[in-house]
Order: structure tokens, then sequence, then C-alpha cells
């Protein structure tokens, strides 16, 4: 390429990246605290949309901006639409990790517990998932399924056994990595998937993955839709009231993601990429 070409394009590119920054707002949440009266994005139905409407009281609420997946709650905090997201901690690094323009605070916002969920009258059922679980930390399953999709350290995956009988259908909604999310090859798949797999393996049973919406999981369980439902649905009492969970099978933390003030902008990255720095 020609210098002439070089600093045309880069000319063009700090155009670019111009608009791009006078569009979007700095950041301006640093804190848990800076949350106050502030738009804070959640995925609808999940306990983040709980906690961010109890934050705060009325002189220092949050004004919360619910989305369908945690993909557009993100997409929209880059816009500017909104000032920050609240997520799980796993898959907001997920997210933060593939994008320089975002990045996680160091508080804790709350912490919580992953289980499945079982209807109340199903209690056979219960027993035998957390058979399974037990089976599964036992055995070091849990650990092999975590290295894979959160450490990336393993390629381990669970094969599904071959066998007839009633399937056991499991409702997930793939919108959440690692835990569960769509993939070209092999369509829904993560952890929860992987939990699955186990648990049907162990009680003889195909398996028949049901992705809905998340709001709905808990419901489909409920009316016998589902027979089980994974998803990684934190324990609450109030769900609790209405449905059986299983035994937790990881922890969580909610965390505030929002836009970083801090990585080099789309032309100094090229303009190093050019120099060698």
């Amino acid at each position: 390429m020609s210098r002439l070409r070089v600093f045309t394009a880069l000319f063009a590119l700090m155009a670019f990246a111009g608009c791009v920054k006078n569009e979007i707002p700095a950041n301006r949440v640093f804190s848990i605290n800076d949350l106050a009266n502030k738009k804070v994005g959640v995925i609808e139905g999940t306990t983040a949309e709980i906690y961010a409407a109890d934050f705060g009281g009325d002189t220092a609420k949050i004004y919360v901006e619910k989305y369908p997946t945690l993909a557009e709650t993100v997409d929209a905090l880059l816009q500017g639409k909104i000032d920050a997201v609240l997520s799980d901690d796993v898959p907001a690094k997920v997210f933060a990790d593939k994008n320089p323009f975002l990045r996680i605070l160091n508080e804790t916002f709350k912490e919580e517990s992953y289980a499945g969920v079982v209807a109340k009258e199903n209690w056979g059922l219960l027993d035998s998932v957390n058979i399974a679980l037990i089976q599964m930390r036992a055995m070091g399953v849990y650990d092999s399924i975590f290295d894979s999709y959160v450490g990336g350290l393993t390629q381990y995956h669970i094969p599904q056994d071959s066998v007839s009988g009633p399937a056991l259908k499991v409702a997930t909604n793939a919108e959440f990595p690692p835990f569960e999310f769509r993939c070209q090859k092999r369509g829904v798949v993560g952890i929860d998937i992987e939990i699955a797999r186990y648990v049907a393996n162990y009680l003889e049973r195909p398996l028949e993955i049901i992705d809905m919406e998340f709001d709905d999981i808990i419901e489909s369980v409920r009316s016998g839709k589902a027979d089980l439902g994974l998803a990684a649905l934190s324990v609450t009492e109030e769900r609790g009231q209405i449905i059986n969970f299983t035994d937790n099978y990881a922890t969580s933390k909610v965390v505030v993601m929002v836009r970083s003030d801090e990585e080099k902008s789309p032309f100094q990255r090229f303009k190093d990429s050019l120099l060698g720095n």
C-alpha cells in the first residue's frame, strides 16, 4: 500500500472513530453506588431485574430497562442507550472478553446459586436428578464440564447414550453462554446441556432440549410441558414457593458491566499495528 493510501485510510478511520466516540456517551458508572438514577439493562425475568428494581429506594433508584437476551442488553450498552448492565458473572465475562469496549466492575452486586427446577409433585424425578448431580461431583464430571466451557482448557462433552422410552424434556433458553447457547454444528450446547445429557443417561432416557423464552421455563415445568428446567436459574425463595429446586450445581455473582473508557480507540489500535507497537 502506498504512503498516500495509508494516510488516507488513517484519516478516514480517525474520522469514523471520532464520530463513534461523540455518539456514545462516556461511562458514568465506576462503582455500584453510581448506579443511582441511571438506566441499567437486565434480562427480563431474571433475578437481576428484581435486584435492580429494589435498589436505592425512591431517591437513588435504578431505571430498569428490560431486554429478552444478554446479547441485546450488551448491544444497548455499547450504543449508549443504557449506562450499565446487571448480569451473572460468567456470561458477562464471555462478552467482556470478546469486546475491548466492555469491562466489569470489581464489586459484586449479589451472590447467588444455580439449580434445576422440577414440578412440585414430581418428587421421584427430583430425587433422581439430585442423585445424578451427586454422582457427577463424585466422578469429577462437573470439573471437566466447567473447565471446558469456562476455562477453555479441554473439549469435554458428555456423549448421549442410545436408549429408548419417553424422552426427558428439558426446558432452557439458549441465550446465556456458556451455560446454554447455540452452536452451528451441534445445536444448543453449554454447561447446562452437558448436565442434562448426564441426567438423561442416568435415567436411561433419551434427551429432548426445548429452547424457549427464559420467562416461560418455570411455567412449562409446572404445567408438565417439560420435565426439568436447566437455564442457570437462580435459587430464590419466591421461585421455591411454586417450583422445586434441585441441589445447587453452581455459584454465581451478579456483576455490573459498563463501557470501558480505558481501551485504545480503533484509530489508535490501527496506528499501533502499522507502527509495530
